[in-house]
C-alpha cells in the first residue's frame, strides 16, 4: 500500500467518524422529540380538571383524541427514525473498527517498507562503491597483468549480478 492509498483510507475513516457524530446528534434530537411528545400526551391525559371529572362522563382523552393520536404518530415517527439511525451508526462503527485495524497494520507495513528501502539503498551504495574501487584497480592491471585483470572483471560481474538479485528480492518484499 502506498502513502496515497493510506491517506485516502484515513480520509474515509475521518468521514465515517464525522457521519457517526452527525447520527449521534440526530439521535439526541429524536430522543428530545420523543420526550416532548410523551410530555404532551401526559399533559392531555393528566389535565382533566376536577369539575370536568365530576360533571362529565367522558374522559379528557376522548375530548382530545385526535390531538393525542397525532402526537402519538409523531412520537412513533421519531422512535422509528431513532432505531434506523442507531442501526446505521452500528453499521458505521463496525466499518470504522475494521478500517482502524487495516490502517494500523498498513502503517506498520509502510514503516517496514521504508526501513527496507533505506537498508537496500545503504547496501547497494556500499556494494557499488566497492565495485567501483575494484574496477579502478582492475583497469590499472590490464596492461601489466591481463590475466589478473580478467579474473577481477569476472568477480566484478558476479558481484553486480548478486547486487541485482538482492535488489530484486528486496523490491518484491516491499
Amino acid at each position: 500500500m502506498v502513502i496515497e492509498e493510506y491517506d485516502a483510507l484515513q480520509k474515509i475513516l475521518s468521514e465515517f467518524r464525522q457521519e457517526v457524530n452527525t447520527i449521534e446528534e440526530q439521535i439526541q434530537r429524536d430522543m428530545e422529540c420523543i420526550r416532548d411528545r410523551e410530555a404532551s400526551i401526559q399533559a392531555f391525559t393528566d389535565a382533566e380538571p376536577e369539575d370536568f371529572k365530576v360533571f362529565s362522563p367522558r374522559k379528557m382523552e376522548a375530548v382530545h383524541r385526535e390531538e393525542i393520536e397525532r402526537i402519538r404518530q409523531e412520537k412513533s415517527v421519531c422512535e422509528n427514525r431513532g432505531r434506523e439511525l442507531k442501526e446505521k451508526k452500528e453499521f458505521l462503527v463496525k466499518y470504522i473498527e475494521k478500517l482502524e485495524k487495516i490502517l494500523k497494520c498498513r502503517k506498520k507495513d509502510i514503516i517496514k517498507g521504508n526501513e527496507a528501502e533505506r537498508e537496500l539503498q545503504d547496501t547497494v551504495i556500499h556494494d557499488l562503491d566497492q565495485l567501483v574501487h575494484k574496477i579502478e584497480q582492475s583497469s590499472s592491471q590490464i596492461v601489466g597483468n591481463p590475466v589478473q585483470a580478467k579474473q577481477d572483471f569476472a568477480v566484478i560481474g558476479q558481484s553486480l549480478k548478486e547486487n541485482v538479485d538482492k535488489m530484486r528480492d528486496t523490491v518484491w518484499l516491499i
